[in-house]
């Protein structure tokens, strides 16, 4: 049957970020994981050393209790008697998991000191997004950065929050679906944190690594249509360069999911981006993503920053359609 209550919770939860944006670090989901995460994360070393299993318990332990407090707020609210009480409960944890209004402003910072010819103030702006070193950065450099975040950030922090909560709800009504949505904050959350290669989190950090993977590996390969799709209806863009570009450099990076949007990205703004960078003094060779320029400008990061906003409202719209027949769930 389908849910028309679907149809509303993920509209819903975007409308709440883009009205009230980032919530407090008091009640966010990653600040609280965060914190959680460490306790768990000194337990398991202790016991177990750096090893797989400790991340693997450590990382079972943050996962578990997060999406049950998730589950069980809108299974109370259910209780209550109020279905559209439980709808409400589950959009207000997705709203809190999502992040396009963040990614946006934090874009504008960098576009702003650009804009403003302050290549100082724009390295400053954009190493608050990224992880590699800014310090030696020309403008371009700074601005292409801000891209690859932007194309990055869009499956991590929205889309993939999107798609989980909408397939949550196939398989849980509003508890699935806010309990979905936390759970693959969590993990997101986690590979933050500990998916490092280095002696401390090398083994302990495999297990959340490889669990944020897989759970971004469908939402990654979403992108690239849904950001085609986006670039179609929008001026300035060029729909059938992100398909062609997208498809053609969607392996062009380490991890198994980043390059399929960063790579749309890039042809739909006819860009270059990627290439060596350095992530504490260390050099990284990355190949170059695109067949544009490599000489970005404001007016390509401010025309990124549309696609990701109009390719978040399309995913909004598609995926809870697509999840809204559910015969698992009435």
């Amino acid at each position: 049957m389908i849910s028309f209550s679907s149809l509303c919770v993920l509209p819903l939860a975007l409308a709440l970020d883009f009205l009230l944006g980032e919530a407090p670090n008091s009640c966010h989901p990653v600040c609280l994981a965060a914190k959680w995460a460490g306790w768990m994360e000194r337990f398991w070393k202790r016991r177990l050393g750096k090893t797989f299993c400790a991340g693997m318990w450590a990382a079972l332990g943050t996962l578990v209790p997060a999406a049950a407090a998730a589950w069980g707020t809108a299974a109370l609210a259910r209780c209550g008697g109020a279905m559209s009480a439980a709808d409400l409960t589950a959009a207000v944890w997705v709203y809190l998991c999502l992040s396009p209004r963040s990614l946006a402003e934090h874009a504008g910072r960098v576009l702003r000191a650009a804009c403003g010819g302050n290549t100082e103030e724009a390295r400053g702006a954009v190493s608050m997004i990224v992880g590699r070193d800014t310090g030696g950065l020309d403008l371009a450099g700074v601005l292409r950065a801000a891209i690859e975040s932007v194309a990055e950030n869009w499956t991590d922090g929205v889309l993939a929050t999107l798609f989980w909560a909408a397939a949550g709800w196939t398989l849980g009504g509003a508890e699935g679906c806010a309990a979905a949505a936390v759970l693959h904050r969590a993990a997101n959350t986690l590979d933050a944190l500990w998916g490092k290669r280095n002696a401390e989190y090398l083994h302990f950090g495999a297990f959340a690594a490889h669990a944020d993977d897989v759970l971004n590996w469908l939402p990654a390969r979403f992108s690239l249509p849904l950001a085609s799709l986006a670039a179609f209806l929008m001026p300035g863009l060029r729909g059938a360069g992100a398909l062609r570009i997208g498809w053609k450099y969607r392996r062009a990076h380490a991890s198994p999911n980043s390059a399929w949007s960063e790579a749309a990205f890039a042809g739909a703004l006819n860009l270059q981006i990627g290439g060596a960078v350095a992530y504490g003094g260390v050099k990284a060779d990355y190949p170059w993503i695109g067949e544009g320029t490599r000489e970005a400008s404001p007016r390509h990061l401010k025309l990124a920053v549309r696609l990701m906003l109009v390719g978040t409202l399309l995913a909004a719209a598609l995926f809870s359609a697509a999840f809204s027949w559910s015969p698992l769930w009435a």
